[in-house]
């Protein structure tokens, strides 16, 4: 009996059969007619740091694209790119310039692009997958047209892998897949690709990077560091630049000189500071213009805002007295008043002068109308009856004390009762006033490095290196033996610390006194016992790293 069942039929195939490499040899056909080449620049692997006590830092004995160079940050900041260029085929969609507006803003979405690749002949070709690190140059785009006229060569489209799988249309009816898709995005000029982009426009005579075991014949260019040099005479092994005997640095551009627009934003950067310095020559807030009202001490709840005229020594006739502040739970506020001594009170002509007005209140009729409405009872109003001629500090209109932050020009001229005074229209100018305590501080003004050697508002101050004898409240006094100068404010009792001479030029320079240029910018090394030096800024990677002590001489 024959038996005539047919076998079921299934493109699927445990194995990869026949039809599979008919499918594959197909697509690769079409890439090889229909795609654009793809210059690959294969990632290798981090760059060896040489020996290194740092556990985070690990040495390795190959190149190897999984290791990892710093496993703290877990980065590859210094990457090693396989010299030769492969050329593979791609395909990618050509996007125009287009804006999205799906979202709050403008934005350009024309940055990234999605290659696809023939997967089988990537494997051939370079041994594996595209992976993140592996950078693609496409020549299709370089541009031959610069605005810059005389750069010697045609500037180079550059984009880096940043992810990679396999393409959804790549799976054939067998369900093997044939494509492998990438997600590229622009190169920028940063320390992981910087062997690309030091390698110089002419190639002809470019050897790559510096190699101990590889002689240089005289006449040929190698990278080191970041810097080409060109050999002045055959090079033996070992010998590394910037020996200036055998080594000079190559006076040609290379593609980071072109490409990148570092040198441009450091120009840029540069200029904007030269600005800022010319605009703001010195650090902090420029307070020599500007009033600053006196302010309650640090041991105060209202530390730092503007105090009343109190502490003032008021002089009349003889007798001397000083102003400050009577609070009483009759009054909402509290007044400014003269308080006299008590050994001053037997001299009553000297009192009777402080007197120079008589205070009563006094009833006003209620207004009525024609018919006799209106209010039932009148107003009770203080009057002030002057007694004498006006020769003392009296209030203005607004309840407040004339005093000479109204008029700055007469600071200096007069400390006592002057007659000097600006016409606002809350001061009457028949009044005469007092200068009112001088500031305890810097006030709203205060900031990051800007003491000097000024007093606030300009006023008068002495300077040594010993306190003056006999001071008066509010005298200020610049010590000048303490580094930085310290400026001084005698309350009475104490001499007191205003503001310290710190204020200094603006930019990070060596001469400014920041903490930019003389903490995280120092380049200073201390020299060590045993002869050896170790600098002073030290990277957060290294700081808690203890070193081994070296062991005794064995005698």
């Amino acid at each position: 009996m024959i038996n005539t069942r047919m076998p079921r039929l299934s493109l699927y195939r445990p194995q990869k059969s026949n039809d599979y490499r008919f499918f594959d040899r197909t697509i690769s056909e079409m890439f090889t007619i229909g795609a654009t080449d793809l210059y690959v620049h294969k990632y290798l692997g981090p760059t060896d740091q040489g020996p290194s006590i740092d556990a985070t830092q690990p040495q390795y004995d190959q190149l190897n694209p999984t290791n990892i160079q710093d496993l703290l940050f877990l980065e590859n900041r210094d990457r090693t790119y396989d010299p030769n260029i492969y050329r593979i085929r791609g395909h990618y969609n050509v996007q125009n310039l287009d804006f999205d507006l799906s979202q709050f803003g403008l934005f350009l979405n024309n940055d990234i692009l999605f290659i696809t690749i023939h997967y089988n002949d990537m494997i051939d070709l370079f041994g594996r997958k595209l992976i993140v690190g592996d950078v693609l140059e496409l020549p299709h785009l370089l541009d031959f047209n610069p605005l810059n006229e005389t750069i010697p060569t045609s500037l180079r489209r550059y984009y880096q892998v940043t992810d990679g799988n396999y393409a959804s249309e790549g799976f054939s009816a067998t369900w093997y897949p044939h494509l492998w898709r990438v997600k590229c995005e622009p190169l920028v000029d940063s320390q992981e690709f910087s062997q690309i982009l030091t390698a110089p426009t002419n190639s002809d005579n470019y050897l790559g990077q510096w190699s101990a075991t590889q002689t240089y014949p005289a006449g040929y260019v190698m990278t080191y560091g970041d810097t080409n040099y060109l050999s002045t005479q055959d090079v033996p092994t070992g010998i590394a630049p910037p020996n200036p005997i055998y080594w000079e640095v190559d006076p040609n551009q290379n593609l980071k000189d072109i490409l990148s627009t570092y040198n441009k934003n450091i120009a840029i950067n540069d200029a904007i500071i030269a600005e800022a310095k010319r605009i703001l020559p010195k650090s902090g807030y420029e307070t020599s213009n500007l009033y600053i009202v006196p302010t309650y001490g640090p041991e105060t709840t209202k530390f730092n805002q503007p105090a009343p005229p109190v502490d003032v020594n008021a002089s009349y006739a003889g007798l001397s007295g000083t102003i400050v502040l009577m609070r009483s739970p009759k009054y909402k506020n509290s007044s400014p008043v003269i308080r006299i001594p008590k050994s001053s009170i037997s001299n009553v002509d000297a009192i009777a002068a402080f007197l120079q007005m008589s205070l009563q209140t006094i009833l006003i009729p209620p207004t009525k109308t024609s018919t006799g409405s209106g209010a039932v009872s009148g107003d009770t109003v203080l009057t002030v009856q002057s007694l004498g001629a006006i020769t003392g500090p009296y209030g203005t209109t607004d309840n407040m004390y004339a005093t000479t932050d109204q008029d700055p020009s007469a600071l200096g001229i007069d400390w006592s009762i002057t007659s000097v005074m600006d016409f606002r229209s809350d001061v009457d100018p028949a009044f005469q006033y007092i200068s009112r305590s001088s500031p305890r501080a810097f006030g709203y003004t205060m900031g990051y490095l800007t003491g000097t050697d000024q007093a606030p508002n300009g006023f008068p101050l002495g300077s040594g290196i010993t306190f003056p004898v006999g001071p008066a409240i509010g005298d200020y006094f610049l010590r000048t033996d303490y580094l930085p100068q310290i400026l001084y404010r005698w309350d009475g009792s104490l001499w007191i610390r205003i503001s310290t001479n710190v204020r200094t030029e603006t930019g990070y320079t060596t001469t400014d006194g920041s903490q930019l240029s003389t903490f995280i910018n120092n380049t200073a090394t201390t020299s060590l016992t045993d002869g050896t030096t170790i600098p002073q800024r030290q990277g957060l990677s290294t700081i808690l790293t203890v070193a081994p002590d070296p062991f005794p001489p064995v005698i």
